[in-house]
Parts: structure tokens; C-alpha cells; sequence
């Protein structure tokens, strides 16, 4: 089972748990949080997302964290880790879902940056990716601050997305 847990200056970042669902579902059935997917997220589909990351945990070793501000344990978002196909090849992808109300606070940086970090310190991979499509600037900028470079396209659920890479620099 996965059971890592991290810390970084304002965020924990901890497994999934059953509890949260509740703030899961709010995040991804907001139509302005959820536009560049194809649609929001009804709540069975957030359970849905929430019971692949347990298949993650146990067939990779590892999934997406539920991010938690260290101040007050309030729910800020998800991020971290996912194996992803991509034209054919499994890659470790680091996400960021960051909490409506807290966009802009450098959360996703930071969260992303101590994914990625641990990717390297527990995982055997020379680099990581993020799938982004081009018009998600929010997205973009976040990649680009944790020194993610553009490496190809691909299309992903019928959308142009871009492959942004980091190396391992060790």
C-alpha cells in the first residue's frame, strides 16, 4: 500500500482517503476548474478517479496526493505522480489540481516540485512529464517555473496536448 507521506513549506501531500470525495467532487464538478477536460466531473465520475488512484497505489507503488495546507488541514487540491501512456510509452507524469479560491498562490509549484523530487529519490526514471494542452496557460506557467521544457504533442481524449519534460539532473 502506499502510505508516503510529504511536507513542503505550506502543503502536506498525503494519499487519498474515502473522505475525501466530498471536497474531490466539488473541485471537479466546477465547469471553470474543469475546462480543459472534456467536461466536469459528476460525482460518481470523482469516485471513479478517486478508485484509480487506489489501482495506482497498488499496481505502480504510487498516485496522485491529496494536497492539505499545513496551517489548518484544509483541503487545497491534488498533485503528484501518475504513469501515463503516452504514443505507446509508460511515463511518470507529475499533475496539480489546485483548489478553486487558492489558484495563484504557487501551491502547484510547490506541490509539483516535491512530487517530482520524490519521483527521482524512489523511483528508477531518468525523466518525468506533464501533459498539458497548449491553451492552459495556467498549467503551462507551472510547468515552466518547475523547469519543464516542451519535448513533442500528442493528442490526448481527442485534444492537442503538449509532452513537457524534466530530466533527472543526477
Amino acid at each position: 500500500m502506499f502510505d508516503v507521506e510529504l511536507e513542503t513549506a505550506r502543503l502536506r501531500l498525503r494519499p487519498y482517503r474515502p473522505d475525501d470525495l466530498d471536497d474531490l467532487a466539488v473541485m471537479f464538478s466546477d465547469p471553470v476548474h474543469m475546462r480543459w477536460y472534456p467536461s466536469p466531473f459528476t460525482r460518481e465520475e470523482t469516485q471513479a478517479w478517486m478508485d484509480r488512484q487506489g489501482t495506482r497505489y497498488q499496481e505502480d507503488g504510487f498516485g496522485l496526493f491529496i494536497m492539505e495546507l499545513l496551517e489548518d488541514g484544509r483541503f487545497a487540491g491534488t498533485a503528484g505522480p501518475t504513469i501515463q501512456d503516452v504514443d505507446g510509452e509508460r511515463l511518470v507524469e507529475i499533475g496539480w489540481h489546485v483548489r478553486p479560491g487558492l489558484k495563484g498562490l504557487g501551491l502547484a509549484p510547490e506541490a509539483g516540485a516535491a512530487s517530482r523530487d520524490w519521483v527521482f529519490e524512489s523511483q528508477d526514471v531518468d525523466h518525468v512529464i506533464s501533459l498539458i494542452r497548449p491553451e492552459n496557460t495556467g498549467s503551462v506557467r507551472v510547468a515552466e517555473k518547475l523547469g519543464f521544457r516542451i519535448d513533442r504533442q500528442t493528442e490526448r481524449a481527442g485534444f492537442l496536448h503538449r509532452v513537457y519534460r524534466f530530466d533527472r539532473t543526477t
